[in-house]
């Protein structure tokens, strides 16, 4: 699948990537400089490590959303996006979480297949709507 890369607009073919090569190493070895100081300095606030890491803010509150640092800044505070309570890592809280489990399940296929992108149900939307 040819895209564009989301930082330097260059085409690209990846078939699940949003960053072409040279930009994806760029991004890995960002990470490893932010992982490494971490692990190092474990109790540092995100200006510390940006400034200590030469990494931009955005990037490393990017790595923190999506899950990919076991060690977090001392002063990291998301919301979730359900409920909207503090949580350190990630989008949603493990409350919401394990709600969203419980009441997800597999819906069968319907019989008429044209029915089955617009009879889909959204249960993120439907615990938001009930909080």
């Amino acid at each position: 699948m040819l895209r564009n890369c989301e930082e330097c607009n260059r085409v690209f073919a990846h078939p699940s990537r949003r960053l072409c090569e040279d930009c994806y190493q760029k991004e890995q070895e960002q990470f490893t400089a932010v992982k490494e100081y971490l692990q190092e300095n474990p109790g540092a606030s995100v200006a510390e490590v940006a400034k200590a890491t030469e990494v931009d803010l955005d990037t490393i509150y990017e790595f923190i959303r999506e899950g990919r640092l076991h060690i977090i800044p001392s002063d990291v505070e998301f919301q979730c996006e359900i409920c909207g309570d503090t949580i350190s890592t990630g989008r949603v809280c493990s409350k919401c979480r394990a709600e969203f489990r419980k009441s997800s399940y597999v819906a069968p296929e319907p019989e008429n297949k044209s029915q089955s992108r617009s009879s889909r149900v959204h249960y993120l939307d439907q615990i938001k709507d009930r909080r």
